[in-house]
């Protein structure tokens, strides 16, 4: 381990290449705005207040991801407007799982609420994470990871300047609904220690060593992870006594989130080496494929069937 740690080598894992790209602040208002029919430069900076030189970094990145598509104005001349191309459109998913945290977990007396309208059946809903195979829910207690054929190591990703994240959640938290919902998502390293959580590491050296993230900066995401009550300490004894951080409800509840940006980075970050885990549900016995099901009718809701209703829409 502290081999590969000198040699600057993690784990191949989809979540952490996925929020490579999408773990931002300014990235996460960017795609906002864009489900929302925002297509221009200048839209996006007079909605958001992002900073010009900003902006044009994060629409760069995306475009070459696949995210946006480049596409002249029907005024003509040289100006662009940017659409959502596939990979763009496949992270509703993800992107609904963060809408339904962030009102499920932001308001106070609200866990019960409905925060979809399935327009399919017509009924207000709650979105299943639910089995492809077998159409039952998933869990983290119900399901387990195992290598596929694109395990291995690969160089650490660089995550984006928390600075600039920083000037993101003041001009953002309208559009997330709280401060809470922008440290928990707008920041590559907080999702990435969630998800890692949910696959047993869950020590503070074997964090370390997972994601290779700097132990001050794991210090810092951890504090505001206890403080945002996704984590908790629990101290365990083995052969040892040492600390431990174990997911909340509230933690648990991002188990969606999780799984979705496992899936989307599995088909947009792929290396050709094939996925890097593979996703079994004891329930049925079969790999799966994380989908969305309608709580009211129990039908797969595709994006074009879905309407938010919460209070971040």
């Amino acid at each position: 381990m502290n081999e590969t740690i000198e040699q600057g080598l993690v784990a191949k894992y989809s979540v952490v290449r996925a929020l490579a790209l999408i773990g931002d602040g300014w990235t996460l208002l960017i795609l906002r705005a864009a489900f929302h029919g925002t297509r221009r430069f200048t839209d996006w900076q007079e909605e958001l207040g992002v900073p010009k030189a900003v902006l044009s970094n994060r629409l760069e990145r995306l475009v070459e991801a696949g995210v946006f598509r480049k596409v002249p104005t029907l005024a003509g001349g040289k100006r662009m407007e940017y659409h959502l191309g596939e990979a763009g459109l496949a992270l509703w998913e993800p992107l609904s799982a963060i809408f339904r945290w962030a009102n499920q977990w932001t308001r106070e007396g609200n866990q019960s609420q409905t925060w979809f309208h399935h327009t399919v059946c017509g009924h207000d809903c709650d979105l299943i994470i639910s089995c492809d195979t077998c159409a039952q829910p998933l869990s983290p207690f119900n399901t387990f990871a195992e290598p596929g054929p694109g395990a291995g190591l690969e160089h650490r990703i660089e995550a984006h300047s928390r600075r600039r994240a920083n000037s993101a959640a003041r001009h953002g938290e309208q559009f997330l609904g709280s401060a809470e919902a922008m440290a928990m998502f707008g920041d590559m390293w907080s999702p990435a220690i969630i998800a890692s959580a949910f696959r047993g590491v869950r020590r503070f050296n074997d964090l370390v060593a997972y994601l290779r993230i700097p132990p001050l900066v794991l210090s810092m995401r951890i504090k505001e992870l206890l403080a945002l009550g996704v984590l908790k300490r629990k101290s365990v004894e083995d052969s040892e006594r040492f600390e431990a951080f174990h997911l909340t409800r509230k933690g648990l509840d991002l188990f969606s989130y999780i799984a979705m940006l496992a899936k989307w980075g599995d088909r947009w970050c792929d290396d050709t080496t094939g996925v890097p885990l593979i996703f079994n549900h004891r329930t049925c016995g079969h790999e799966y494929t994380p989908v969305f099901r309608c709580s009211v009718c129990g039908g797969r809701v595709n994006r074009s069937d879905i309407k938010l209703l919460g209070t971040y829409s």
